[in-house]
């Protein structure tokens, strides 16, 4: 229990992410939550980043949200502690584990990172941000920003760990507590099938789709995320 009281939040960022991620919506809600940025920096393995992610959050329930990799993270402490989570929600995220072309796909990028990590950091930010997005220009720039102040050994080390993921989709039906979805219909990286999957396979889930806005959604379309987080978080605890 925290000394203001204040409920707990935990956002868990994604991929080549750190906490600039989710500056609006540390903005938006640390009014009102305690709000705590999931830091698994230098884990090898989606279990470790879950393990270290729960180190921070202190004792009692916390609502949690994760975002691409930081779902996957999301589903590995709903294993193993799903009893203290009141609310979930999943952003631009996936039930499933790798592809072998994903994996395939992986091991260039790191190949090429080790080579060249500013042009990587570059080309997925074409890539992932939708291009005529309000705020396409900005998003690139802050992914550039965390993806140098990671740097290119933690940008692998995610690489691989995500390539190792379990899949998912048998722990949906077991997951109790009030869960919502959110994703851009433009999203290349986890596209609309499955976060559509996510909330077609938990109980009273629902799914909500951004039009015109790519993966970065935190960044891409921070008002929206903001008042998705918002109604979520009035949604009564089962």
């Amino acid at each position: 229990m925290t000394t203001d009281h204040k409920p707990v939040i935990v956002l868990i960022p994604g991929m080549g992410n750190n906490a600039r991620i989710w500056t609006a919506q540390v903005d938006e809600l640390s009014g009102d939550y305690e709000v705590i940025i999931g830091d698994y920096l230098g884990a090898e393995s989606i279990a470790e980043m879950a393990g270290r992610v729960l180190q921070q959050v202190p004792e009692g329930a916390f609502s949690l949200v994760g975002f691409s990799l930081g779902g996957y993270i999301a589903m590995s402490i709903v294993a193993r502690a799903g009893e203290r989570i009141e609310r979930l929600a999943f952003i631009s995220s996936s039930p499933y584990a790798d592809s072998e072309q994903a994996i395939q796909q992986r091991e260039f990028l790191i190949g090429k990172a080790l080579q060249d990590y500013e042009s990587v950091l570059r080309d997925m930010g074409q890539f992932v941000v939708f291009a005529d997005g309000p705020h396409a220009e900005h998003t690139r720039e802050v992914l550039t920003l965390m993806g140098s102040e990671l740097g290119v050994e933690e940008f692998c080390r995610q690489q691989r760990a995500t390539m190792q993921r379990a899949d998912c989709r048998d722990l949906l039906g077991s997951i109790p507590c009030p869960v919502r979805v959110l994703c851009g219909q433009e999203d290349p990286v986890t596209p609309v099938s499955g976060n559509r999957y996510i909330a077609d396979n938990i109980h009273g889930a629902s799914l909500r789709v951004i039009e015109d806005a790519g993966h970065l959604l935190p960044l891409e379309r921070p008002v929206e995320v903001n008042g998705f987080l918002r109604d979520w978080l009035q949604l009564a605890v089962r």
